[in-house]
Protein backbone atom coordinates (compact mmCIF):
# COMPACT_ATOMS: atom_id res chain seq x y z
CA UNK A 1 0.00 0.00 0.00
CA UNK A 2 1.52 3.34 -1.06
CA UNK A 3 1.52 6.01 1.61
CA UNK A 4 1.29 9.76 0.96
CA UNK A 5 4.29 11.33 2.75
CA UNK A 6 3.95 14.87 1.38
CA UNK A 7 1.70 16.15 4.14
CA UNK A 8 3.84 14.94 7.07
CA UNK A 9 7.00 16.28 5.44
CA UNK A 10 5.48 19.68 4.80
CA UNK A 11 4.11 19.77 8.34
CA UNK A 12 7.54 18.96 9.76
CA UNK A 13 9.20 21.69 7.66
CA UNK A 14 6.67 24.29 8.72
CA UNK A 15 7.09 23.28 12.35
CA UNK A 16 10.87 23.60 12.08
CA UNK A 17 10.62 27.07 10.59
CA UNK A 18 8.18 28.10 13.29
CA UNK A 19 10.53 26.87 16.02
CA UNK A 20 13.48 28.64 14.43
CA UNK A 21 11.55 31.88 14.42
CA UNK A 22 11.02 31.68 18.16
CA UNK A 23 13.92 33.17 20.15
CA UNK A 24 14.41 34.07 23.78
CA UNK A 25 15.05 37.76 23.12
CA UNK A 26 11.65 39.51 22.94
CA UNK A 27 13.20 42.33 20.85
CA UNK A 28 14.47 39.97 18.17
CA UNK A 29 12.32 39.39 15.08
CA UNK A 30 13.64 35.85 14.78
CA UNK A 31 14.24 34.48 11.30
CA UNK A 32 13.58 37.24 8.79
CA UNK A 33 12.46 36.71 5.22
CA UNK A 34 14.60 38.78 2.84
CA UNK A 35 15.91 41.24 5.45
CA UNK A 36 17.70 43.35 2.83
CA UNK A 37 14.30 44.47 1.58
CA UNK A 38 13.53 46.39 4.77
CA UNK A 39 16.90 46.70 6.50
CA UNK A 40 18.88 48.60 3.90
CA UNK A 41 22.51 49.39 4.80
CA UNK A 42 23.56 53.01 5.22
CA UNK A 43 25.52 54.39 2.30
CA UNK A 44 27.78 57.36 1.71
CA UNK A 45 26.29 60.16 -0.37
CA UNK A 46 27.65 60.75 -3.88
CA UNK A 47 29.42 57.38 -4.00
CA UNK A 48 29.12 54.80 -6.76
CA UNK A 49 29.77 51.56 -4.90
CA UNK A 50 30.17 49.77 -8.19
CA UNK A 51 33.52 51.53 -8.62
CA UNK A 52 34.67 52.03 -5.04
CA UNK A 53 35.88 49.14 -2.94
CA UNK A 54 37.32 49.49 0.52
CA UNK A 55 35.44 52.64 1.41
CA UNK A 56 37.88 53.55 4.17
CA UNK A 57 41.04 53.05 2.11
CA UNK A 58 43.04 56.17 1.28
CA UNK A 59 42.80 55.48 -2.45
CA UNK A 60 39.04 55.02 -2.24
CA UNK A 61 38.65 58.28 -0.30
CA UNK A 62 40.65 60.11 -2.96
CA UNK A 63 38.45 58.67 -5.71
CA UNK A 64 35.32 59.73 -3.84
CA UNK A 65 36.61 63.28 -3.40
CA UNK A 66 37.72 63.68 -7.02
CA UNK A 67 34.99 61.87 -8.91
CA UNK A 68 31.85 61.61 -6.82
CA UNK A 69 31.68 64.97 -5.02
CA UNK A 70 29.16 66.46 -7.41
CA UNK A 71 28.07 70.08 -7.61
CA UNK A 72 25.14 70.72 -5.21
CA UNK A 73 21.71 71.23 -6.80
CA UNK A 74 20.65 74.77 -7.66
CA UNK A 75 19.13 76.64 -4.74
CA UNK A 76 21.08 74.86 -2.02
CA UNK A 77 23.47 76.73 0.28
CA UNK A 78 27.10 75.92 -0.60
CA UNK A 79 29.79 75.34 2.02
CA UNK A 80 33.29 76.37 1.05
CA UNK A 81 34.81 77.06 4.46
CA UNK A 82 35.14 80.18 6.57
CA UNK A 83 37.60 82.23 4.56
CA UNK A 84 37.00 84.96 2.02
CA UNK A 85 33.59 86.10 0.83
CA UNK A 86 32.29 82.52 1.10
CA UNK A 87 31.92 83.18 4.82
CA UNK A 88 28.79 85.18 4.03
CA UNK A 89 26.65 82.06 4.20
CA UNK A 90 28.20 80.61 7.37
CA UNK A 91 26.05 80.22 10.50
CA UNK A 92 25.59 83.51 12.35
CA UNK A 93 27.36 83.52 15.71
CA UNK A 94 25.53 86.41 17.41
CA UNK A 95 22.23 85.81 19.15
CA UNK A 96 19.33 88.21 19.37
CA UNK A 97 18.90 90.44 22.40
CA UNK A 98 17.42 88.96 25.57
CA UNK A 99 13.61 88.73 25.41
CA UNK A 100 13.60 88.95 21.60
CA UNK A 101 11.02 86.15 21.63
CA UNK A 102 8.63 88.41 23.51
CA UNK A 103 9.34 91.71 21.76
CA UNK A 104 9.72 90.50 18.18
CA UNK A 105 8.34 86.96 18.13
CA UNK A 106 11.77 85.40 17.57
CA UNK A 107 10.87 82.10 19.18
CA UNK A 108 13.58 79.45 19.26
CA UNK A 109 16.27 81.96 18.32
CA UNK A 110 19.48 82.06 20.38
CA UNK A 111 19.63 85.03 22.75
CA UNK A 112 22.84 86.83 23.63
CA UNK A 113 23.06 89.79 25.99
CA UNK A 114 26.11 91.10 24.10
CA UNK A 115 25.03 90.06 20.62
CA UNK A 116 24.47 93.54 19.21
CA UNK A 117 27.65 94.94 20.73
CA UNK A 118 29.80 92.09 19.41
CA UNK A 119 28.18 92.27 15.99
CA UNK A 120 29.53 95.80 15.52
CA UNK A 121 33.03 94.39 15.12
CA UNK A 122 32.08 91.98 12.31
CA UNK A 123 33.79 92.42 8.96
CA UNK A 124 31.64 92.22 5.85
CA UNK A 125 32.68 88.94 4.16
CA UNK A 126 31.25 90.08 0.84
CA UNK A 127 33.91 92.16 -0.89
CA UNK A 128 32.76 95.54 -2.14
CA UNK A 129 32.37 96.17 -5.85
CA UNK A 130 30.15 98.47 -7.86
CA UNK A 131 28.11 95.44 -8.91
CA UNK A 132 27.68 94.24 -5.31
CA UNK A 133 26.62 97.73 -4.23
CA UNK A 134 24.11 97.85 -7.09
CA UNK A 135 22.67 94.50 -6.02
CA UNK A 136 22.39 95.87 -2.49
CA UNK A 137 20.51 98.88 -3.86
CA UNK A 138 18.01 96.68 -5.68
CA UNK A 139 17.39 94.68 -2.50
CA UNK A 140 17.10 97.88 -0.46
CA UNK A 141 14.49 99.24 -2.84
CA UNK A 142 12.50 96.02 -2.56
CA UNK A 143 12.58 95.55 1.21
CA UNK A 144 13.74 98.75 2.97
CA UNK A 145 12.88 101.88 1.04
CA UNK A 146 9.22 101.87 2.09
CA UNK A 147 10.13 102.82 5.65
CA UNK A 148 13.71 104.09 5.48
CA UNK A 149 13.23 106.20 2.37
CA UNK A 150 15.18 106.59 -0.84
CA UNK A 151 17.94 108.55 0.91
CA UNK A 152 17.93 106.57 4.14
CA UNK A 153 16.45 109.53 6.01
CA UNK A 154 13.52 107.58 7.44
CA UNK A 155 10.97 109.25 5.16
CA UNK A 156 9.66 106.29 3.23
CA UNK A 157 6.17 106.11 1.75
CA UNK A 158 4.86 104.11 4.72
CA UNK A 159 5.81 107.02 6.99
CA UNK A 160 4.86 109.96 4.76
CA UNK A 161 1.49 108.49 3.72
CA UNK A 162 0.40 107.34 7.17
CA UNK A 163 -0.71 110.71 8.46
CA UNK A 164 1.47 110.34 11.51
CA UNK A 165 0.27 106.85 12.41
CA UNK A 166 3.67 105.30 11.69
CA UNK A 167 6.65 107.13 13.20
CA UNK A 168 9.82 107.54 11.18
CA UNK A 169 12.61 105.05 11.98
CA UNK A 170 14.99 107.97 11.80
CA UNK A 171 17.82 108.61 9.40
CA UNK A 172 20.87 106.40 9.18
CA UNK A 173 23.82 107.48 11.31
CA UNK A 174 27.36 107.44 10.01
CA UNK A 175 28.37 105.46 13.11
CA UNK A 176 26.53 102.37 11.88
CA UNK A 177 28.90 99.50 11.24
CA UNK A 178 28.57 96.75 8.65
CA UNK A 179 28.05 94.19 11.39
CA UNK A 180 25.50 96.36 13.15
CA UNK A 181 23.47 96.80 9.97
CA UNK A 182 23.54 93.06 9.34
CA UNK A 183 22.46 92.38 12.92
CA UNK A 184 19.47 94.74 12.62
CA UNK A 185 18.34 93.25 9.32
CA UNK A 186 18.66 89.78 10.84
CA UNK A 187 16.72 90.37 14.05
CA UNK A 188 14.94 93.69 13.65
CA UNK A 189 14.95 96.84 15.78
CA UNK A 190 12.16 98.77 17.51
CA UNK A 191 9.12 98.60 15.16
CA UNK A 192 11.14 96.84 12.48
CA UNK A 193 10.80 93.08 12.39
CA UNK A 194 13.35 90.48 11.39
CA UNK A 195 14.08 90.26 7.66
CA UNK A 196 16.03 87.00 7.88
CA UNK A 197 13.27 85.14 6.08
CA UNK A 198 13.22 87.64 3.22
CA UNK A 199 16.94 88.09 2.69
CA UNK A 200 19.57 85.38 2.96
CA UNK A 201 22.89 86.16 4.66
CA UNK A 202 24.76 87.16 1.52
CA UNK A 203 21.94 89.50 0.50
CA UNK A 204 21.96 91.14 3.94
CA UNK A 205 25.66 91.86 3.63
CA UNK A 206 25.07 93.42 0.20
CA UNK A 207 22.34 95.63 1.63
CA UNK A 208 24.81 96.68 4.35
CA UNK A 209 27.18 97.91 1.62
CA UNK A 210 24.43 100.05 0.13
CA UNK A 211 23.22 101.40 3.47
CA UNK A 212 26.78 102.54 4.20
CA UNK A 213 26.76 104.38 0.88
CA UNK A 214 23.59 106.26 1.82
CA UNK A 215 25.42 108.14 4.56
CA UNK A 216 28.63 108.66 2.62
CA UNK A 217 30.58 105.61 3.76
CA UNK A 218 30.25 103.45 0.66
CA UNK A 219 32.73 102.53 -2.01
CA UNK A 220 34.34 99.78 0.01
CA UNK A 221 35.49 102.01 2.88
CA UNK A 222 34.66 99.26 5.38
CA UNK A 223 36.27 96.45 3.42
CA UNK A 224 39.38 96.60 5.59
CA UNK A 225 37.37 95.71 8.67
CA UNK A 226 35.77 97.17 11.74
CA UNK A 227 38.94 99.01 12.83
CA UNK A 228 38.08 101.82 10.43
CA UNK A 229 34.62 102.25 11.89
CA UNK A 230 33.32 104.08 14.93
CA UNK A 231 31.62 101.50 17.12
CA UNK A 232 28.82 102.78 19.32
CA UNK A 233 27.70 100.20 21.90
CA UNK A 234 24.01 99.81 22.72
CA UNK A 235 22.53 101.30 25.87
CA UNK A 236 21.90 97.83 27.28
CA UNK A 237 22.82 94.93 25.03
CA UNK A 238 21.11 92.48 27.34
CA UNK A 239 17.63 93.93 27.68
CA UNK A 240 17.11 96.72 25.19
CA UNK A 241 16.64 96.49 21.43
CA UNK A 242 17.48 100.10 20.97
Amino acid sequence: MKKNVKFPVLTAMAGSLWLCACVADPNSPGVEYMPDMYRSPSVEAYVDYGEVEGIYDEEAQKLIAEKFSFTPPAGTIPYYGTGGSSGAMMPYKHGAWVNADKTHGLYGVMQDSAGRLNADADINPVAWSAEVEKEGQVLYQAFCIHCHGEKGDGQGSVVTNSGGKFPSPGGYKDTLTMGGIFYTITYGKNAMGSHASQLNKEERWKVAHYVRKLFGKGGGDAAAGADSLVVVPPVDAGLVNE
